[in-house]
């Protein structure tokens, strides 16, 4: 977790730094506040002020970028200021850190799977050719309705069952498929299980309605109206919305220690992005191209066969690439991260709560987790 930047080092224009000092004020209030004796560990009030403090230093960085543009900025600035309208500096300081909480649990948590595990493949027994399986594939495009099949089957056709950051190939799609072993074996790489990562997670819709709602509004407010509207319902389960990747990439873009940075003037070129803290101790590394860049497009054969059928196979969407980017800069600077992932490993070990309670919070953050 890191401390946010002096009032000279954050970058911001004139309007930011007014309301910046008082997110160093907020800082410091929060690193001595007393319920961080209790809260520390999964709400912990100087991550959700620094999650503020980082998401307007980000927003403002990549306001110029082409794909967010200064609305997100504009919109939290506004935020932050209706915050420090309150007359007593403990409301303001209350309001600061529920508006980092907000942030937390409705935009970057939207951006994590509850899910787990790897979906079951369907498998043919009777191996059907490559052209036949491409085409059943193709049929299913443009249906009203996707689901996590679906789409994983449609995604392996477009990155033509490559891992889209390093080219490995699918090991159970070599053994399904012939052509697939052969380019596999042409490759000299090894295989690799890939799994299909959604950009918007597919759990932000689950379960209670209030709680997509108020995501879908949090995306609306920062200027992403058409795109909240793309993902309503089954659009999670759509190719503009997935990415095929060997699964440690999943995991690891699933937990915001990997994202993509989309290159200004580039399209569909990204920046491949590694938490420090991790990187070295992943094993598969050593394919990502060097440098870590990559440019997505989709596999000329399938996308020939698409066109024949008069459908297209849509490439990720750059403009979710860059609010998760977002979600991932911050969670990773403001300590946001970890305190997700404790949450979620401790609810694996939470036994039944203990009769004084010393379970509550637990299990009130892991509700809203999962909401």
């Amino acid at each position: 977790m890191s401390a946010l930047p002096s009032l000279t080092q954050c970058g911001l224009d004139t309007e930011g730094r007014s309301v910046w000092t008082h997110l160093l004020k907020a800082e410091e209030k929060a690193s001595l506040d007393p319920s961080r004796q209790t809260a520390a560990r999964y709400n912990d009030p100087l991550v959700a002020v620094r999650t503020v403090g980082f998401f307007l230093q980000d927003f403002s960085e990549h306001s110029s970028d082409g794909y967010l543009g200064s609305t997100p900025y504009l919109r939290l600035l506004r935020e932050i200021r209706s915050c420090l309208e309150y007359m007593h500096e403990d409301e303001r300081y209350d309001a600061i850190v529920q508006l980092g909480r907000l942030h937390q649990e409705y935009l970057m948590r939207a951006f994590r799977s509850n899910a787990g595990g790897r979906p079951t493949p369907s498998h043919h027994p009777s191996r059907p050719s490559f052209d036949v399986l491409r085409d059943r594939i193709l049929d299913e495009v443009d249906k009203i309705a996707q689901t996590r099949h679906t789409v994983r089957r449609q995604a392996f056709l477009r990155d033509g069952y490559r891992c889209t950051l390093t080219g490995l190939y699918d090991i159970q799609s070599c053994v399904d498929m012939p052509e697939i072993e052969k380019a596999s074996l042409e490759s000299a790489k090894p295989g690799a299980f890939l799994e299909v990562a959604h950009i918007f997670s597919e759990s932000a819709q689950n379960g209670d309605k209030n709680y997509a709602a108020t995501v879908f509004a949090i995306l609306d407010m920062f200027g992403l109206r058409e795109r909240a509207k793309s993902l309503y319902g089954s659009g999670t389960n759509e190719l503009h919305n997935v990415i095929t990747m060997a699964a440690d990439f999943y995991i690891c873009f699933d937990r915001f220690i990997l994202w993509l940075e989309p290159v200004h003037n580039e399209e569909n070129t990204y920046d491949i992005c590694l938490s420090p803290k991790f990187s070295r101790l992943l094993t598969l590394r050593m394919f990502l191209p060097d440098p870590p860049r990559v440019t997505f497009r989709v596999e000329p054969g399938a996308a020939a066969a698409a066109a024949a059928k008069g459908k297209q196979l849509k490439l990720p969407d750059p403009v979710l690439i860059a609010i998760r980017a977002a979600c991932a800069r911050v969670a990773n600077l403001s300590g946001a991260a970890e305190q997700i992932d404790r949450i979620l490993r401790d609810k694996e070990d939470m036994p039944v709560l203990a009769n004084d309670g010393s379970m509550a919070e637990l299990l009130s953050s892991c509700l809203m987790l999962t909401s």
